[in-house]
């Protein structure tokens, strides 16, 4: 079947494209530098060599602004991975990549602890929480075949499944105690201890 010709982009749409790219650039800095409830709309403007206005032309708020940072940096991240599990024919290997790309994960203390403090932010805000649902969802949707059967093999039963399912939970909730944890306890959580912890954590949880 011939492939159909790809449709470029008018300039209206480049334009788009290339004011989004700044902003969420920007925004990626200034969430990162003061967290979520700090960060001014303003600042994020500005850092992008914009007006605030420039960003709600694009974003209803800084929520939305977020929630489109996170679809930007989490799926981006997840689709990589998958291409590398995808890659690896044999399934038996697969756990210990992934087991690698949490450890580069935890070691990004910065965005482990934004990404705790809106889902605090969240908690007790019912439309806040059910967008952040709704981003998860999405994500989900679009990340392609079963990731579990992917991680773990398409052989497994249903109560196996789930099993699985909870364990990868629970360890990115623990982690996220242990990264919060770590701005307290720097001299007892170093960057390395909290990569000791996850590999301990992976064990006990996943490992099969």
């Amino acid at each position: 079947m011939p492939k159909l010709p790809v449709k470029e982009k008018n300039k209206h749409q480049l334009r788009t494209e290339e004011t989004q790219a700044r902003i969420l650039d920007a925004a990626q800095a200034v969430f990162s530098e003061q967290g979520f409830e700090m960060t001014q709309l303003e600042e994020v403007a500005a850092r992008a060599g914009y007006t605030r206005g420039a960003i709600y032309a694009h974003y209803a708020g800084k929520e939305d602004l977020f929630l489109a940072l996170m679809d930007q940096r989490v799926l981006t991240k997840f689709s990589g991975i998958r291409k590398v599990l995808e890659a690896e024919p044999t399934v038996a290997k697969r756990p210990e990549i992934f087991r690698r790309w949490m450890a580069t994960q935890a070691a990004d203390q910065r965005w482990g602890t934004l990404m705790l403090e809106f889902k605090l932010y969240s908690l007790r805000r019912p439309e806040s929480r059910q967008k952040l649902l709704h981003m998860y969802e999405l994500m989900a949707k679009a990340s392609g075949s079963d990731f579990i059967e992917l991680l773990f093999g398409a052989n497994l039963d249903k109560a196996s499944r789930a099993a699985a399912e909870r364990q990868l939970v629970i360890l990115g909730a623990i982690l996220s105690a242990v990264n919060l944890e770590s701005h307290f306890r720097p001299n007892l959580l170093p960057k390395l201890q909290v990569e000791a912890v996850l590999n301990e954590l992976y064990e006990a949880l996943i490992r099969r």
